[in-house]
């Protein structure tokens, strides 16, 4: 049976606990593990409990945390665009360097392009070979995007929906994460095999690894904008540094986070390490490792992002939870941009002049918001280019 017609495995079977013990989860954390198995809430019975996690031994002293909160809002402003049309989750989208069109992937197992300022689909959706998607990454020209499938294979597509020659295999189970070099040379993924592999971006050659990361399903990674180092997060709740040309480690890994680290974005001087981890988004210093500050949301957070033009940083998570933060204040900005129908939010990205930033998720749909509406104290973006000049 097709993969993107067939669920996975009970949950019952997969929620079962043969050990003595076992420990409660957030409601976050369970549909999280169901999610990842292409499953729902339904499949669960009164009597399953979710096995024990591994726990840190080594937790690094915290920083005295901010008690900052969500200033209350009089209204919540309107998305400028709701993109409906797959049929399953969406836990990637890139916006093109147009600033004009997104395109999403999905658990359908199809990527969708769909324009900003009509909100309606460009063309048809984009059907090619291999199960569902769980990431995409832009290359750094704007050319091309790299697809990676629960399959373990990672194609190419140009902007127009056409794969280019070529799937490359390697991994032995789902590829999470693509990351793109800066210099748009090599491509990198994190898969649940463990492993991260460093491929040449033309031949599909792996050029570094496979890097054996010990930190269980590579749940995301991202090349530093300085192109020298690579950023992972595991299952295992740690965080690693790799040296992107040999594979050494170079800091971590990083413990204590409480759960499975979701997402991770670098500044763009490389000089830290912005992720999203049970309810708070982590500052780190990429040298050292050392955490610098925490934010506190209302619930997980699965997904951050960093403004391309702004000091701002976006988080999204479970039950819609949505916040943008000031990142030299790590005080939050704007108005309530949450999800009303409290659905998981997987990911998030801003648009590459700022104008515009837009949320996925769980229920197949992607949100599309201005900035100038939800943080109008920013300085307003100009459109560096629309196709009708």
């Amino acid at each position: 049976m097709h993969a993107c017609d067939a669920r996975k495995h009970s949950a019952t079977l997969f929620l079962r606990h043969k050990g003595p013990a076992s420990r409660a989860v957030s409601s976050g954390q369970l549909l999280l593990l169901l999610a990842d198995r292409g499953l729902d809430q339904s499949h669960i019975n009164s009597q399953d409990t979710l096995p024990e996690q591994p726990m840190s031994s080594e937790s690094p002293t915290k920083p005295e945390l901010d008690k900052t909160s969500t200033p209350a809002q009089p209204e919540r402003p309107p998305p400028k665009h709701i993109f409906e049309g797959h049929e399953g989750r969406i836990w990637s989208f890139i916006f093109l360097h147009d600033n004009v069109h997104i395109v999403s992937g999905s658990f359908d197992c199809t990527m969708r392009k769909w324009d900003c300022e009509t909100g309606l689909l460009v063309g048809e959706p984009w059907k090619g070979e291999g199960s569902l998607i769980h990431a995409l990454a832009l290359s750094p020209d704007g050319k091309t995007i790299a697809c990676g499938r629960a399959d373990g294979s990672l194609q190419r597509w140009n902007t127009d929906g056409e794969m280019r020659e070529g799937v490359w295999m390697g991994h032995s189970n789902n590829v999470q994460s693509v990351s793109w070099a800066p210099n748009g040379g090599r491509i990198a993924s994190g898969s649940r095999d463990k492993t991260i592999m460093i491929r040449n971006a033309e031949s599909g050659e792996v050029e570094v690894g496979p890097i054996e990361t010990g930190q269980d399903w590579v749940r995301c990674l991202a090349y530093s904008p300085s192109g020298d180092r690579i950023a992972s997060a595991g299952s295992n709740y740690t965080i690693c540094i790799w040296d992107s040309n040999t594979g050494e480690l170079l800091v971590g890994p990083i413990k204590g986070l409480g759960t499975w680290v979701e997402s991770t974005v670098w500044s763009s001087d490389s000089s830290k390490l912005y992720t999203a981890s049970v309810e708070f988004a982590r500052v780190f210093d990429s040298v050292s490792g050392t955490e610098l500050h925490r934010s506190k949301h209302s619930d997980i957070l699965y997904s951050v992002a960093l403004s391309p033009k702004h000091n701002v940083l976006a988080c999204v998570g479970h039950k819609g939870v949505a916040q943008l933060w000031d990142t030299e204040s790590y005080q939050p900005l704007g108005k309530p941009f949450d999800s009303r129908d409290r659905v998981e939010l997987r990911c998030v990205s801003f648009s590459r002049d700022g104008r515009y930033l837009a949320y996925g998720g769980d229920d197949g749909k992607i949100t599309l918001w201005m900035v100038k509406d939800i943080a109008p104290e920013l300085p307003v973006c100009a459109s560096i280019y629309h196709p009708s000049g």
